[in-house]
């Protein structure tokens, strides 16, 4: 929304130079009715565009610009005379223009055709994905607060392109494949509306996507908007009051509604949603309701924000499923193993370490998971979904009921004990605490891959390697040179072998167990 001096029209900027009168009231008419200070981007491209041609001015009384008033206003008094200037939606300042300033410098009476010709200019130019604003002035004072216009000077019309970012297109595509609708909410003209939204794929070459105005919005009832929501795509001259309705429809329909938005009248409609985006070129009021506050503007910056909350959510369940695994294992062992003859398998000590591998290590390894495209391809998560989900629980009681058998079943075993004989009862706990520490390493590597591929995109989260290879380094230092502490005796290489590779059964026992549950499924 900023005009370099390149970008400027040619047959603009010839007229202006050719009509000084023109020019200097196009710039008073800036000055009046811009907002004060940094002002918005239309303001902002209007500066630039005068440059240094903005003349200072007093006002007597000025209306600032409002989406329901949809114009804004100023009144100069210059030599006991005043003079009022008007800017805003052509449909608003149009109907009351009775004369023009032409380009000689005069004042003409506004003609049919002359009407016709500025209509049509209008009507091509928000086509183009224009933003058209139309300046006029009243040689006096005019009551412009509740739009009492009449008897206006048509001064011009003011077009101006918002660029369409190069990663808009991307983004809107990318949030359709993750099943997000995105619905442009603008107090644009419903023309300029459909094209921006046509250009940044919001409305898709087939045409699917309706357009509604605010008020075709608030002739509706909450029923009807409720059923078109799957339709929408962009509501222009749209009000704040239509934001917060639509987040509210949307979450009574069951939706997770985001909502973007830079001013104080966004701040409502912000705070209600499930998500409230603010801009961070918007206003302090609209970053204070939201959630999230996008740093560079940008719709790309929400998508990415999605891909983060989706990885999130994946590496959250992927460590409840690892936790709750070996805590099923650890829990059954503590419990039955008193009624098989083994008094304490575990000792608290070595529970202490257990618990640190499962909580504080575990959390760290699973934290690190790289964000993956593939998950901007699936469908979201219903609102009503629970965080362990029923493919969840299948998994832990197939992953924890194997690896409880398997220690239960070493414990008790006949052959175990033959095949580990070579030292006393501490000596065949410390193998067995040695399998239970393999088995949770082990158990990781299931936790992390949703598929059979437990390899798959391993190296990129080098902080799960680093975690599995620390918690093995421990163990090892804690069996070699723990002693009675955590009640352990130094093993061979091959006796610690042995208990590897007899974890490590617990790989293909998850993998079948996949295998199993997809073809049942």
């Amino acid at each position: 929304a900023s005009v370099s001096a390149a970008e400027r029209e040619y047959d603009c900027m010839t007229a202006l130079q050719k009509c000084p009168p023109l020019r200097t009231a196009l710039a008073e008419n800036h000055a009046v009715c811009a907002a004060q200070g940094k002002g918005n981007v239309t303001d902002q491209a209007m500066r630039d565009f005068f440059g240094r041609q903005i003349p200072e001015v007093q006002t007597v009384s000025r209306v600032s610009f409002d989406s329901a008033r949809r114009y804004s206003s100023g009144c100069v008094a210059e030599n006991g005379s005043f003079r009022t200037q008007i800017r805003g939606a052509p449909e608003v300042i149009l109907p009351a223009v009775t004369r023009y300033l032409g380009e000689d410098g005069r004042l003409h009476p506004m003609t049919p055709a002359v009407m016709g010709r500025i209509r049509q200019r209008w009507q091509t130019l928000a086509s183009s994905a224009h933003r058209v604003i139309a300046a006029a002035e009243f040689p006096g004072q005019n009551d412009s607060e509740n739009g009492g216009f009449s008897e206006l000077t048509f001064l011009a019309l003011i077009a101006i392109r918002d660029r369409i970012r190069s990663d808009a297109p991307g983004a809107v595509a990318e949030a359709r494949g993750a099943g997000i609708q995105t619905v442009m909410i603008t107090g644009d003209n419903p023309l300029t509306a459909g094209a921006i939204a046509r250009d940044c794929g919001i409305i898709t070459g087939s045409g699917k996507g309706r357009i509604l105005t605010g008020e075709e919005l608030a002739a509706r009832t909450d029923e009807e908007v409720e059923a078109i929501l799957p339709e929408l795509a962009v509501v222009a001259r749209a009000l704040p009051s239509d934001k917060s309705r639509l987040v509210r429809l949307a979450q009574r329909r069951g939706l997770v509604a985001g909502m973007t938005g830079d001013g104080i009248n966004d701040a409502p409609a912000l705070r209600a949603a499930d998500v409230g985006f603010a801009m961070g070129s918007g206003t302090d009021a609209a970053r204070e309701a939201s959630s999230i506050v996008i740093t560079d503007d940008r719709f790309s910056s929400i998508m990415k924000a999605v891909l983060y909350g989706r990885t999130v959510l994946r590496s959250i369940r992927k460590f409840i499923v690892f936790q709750l695994t070996m805590n099923l294992c650890a829990v059954g062992v503590s419990l039955i193993g008193p009624f098989i003859g083994v008094e304490t398998p575990v000792t608290v000590i070595q529970m202490l370490w257990v618990n640190i591998i499962m909580d504080t290590l575990g959390a760290l390894a699973f934290a690190g998971e790289p964000s993956l495209a593939s998950y901007m391809r699936c469908p979201p998560i219903p609102r009503d979904e629970k965080l362990l989900t029923g493919e969840m629980i299948r998994r832990i009681l197939w992953g924890g009921g194997y690896t409880l058998v398997l220690c239960l079943w070493f414990l008790r075993s006949p052959v175990m004990h033959g095949v580990f004989a070579r030292g006393d009862e501490v000596y065949y706990l410390t193998v067995f605490f040695a399998l239970f520490i393999f088995c949770g390493i082990f158990q990781c590597f299931l936790a992390r891959a949703d598929g059979l591929n437990l390899l798959r995109h391993l190296g990129k989260n080098r902080s799960f390697l680093g975690i599995i290879a620390l918690v093995a380094a421990v163990q090892l230092m804690i069996i070699y040179f723990g002693g009675t502490m955590f009640r352990c005796e130094p093993l061979t290489v091959r006796e610690l072998t042995l208990a590897a590779l007899l974890a490590c059964t617990v790989i293909p026992a998850g993998i079948l167990a996949r295998c199993v549950g997809r073809k049942w499924r």
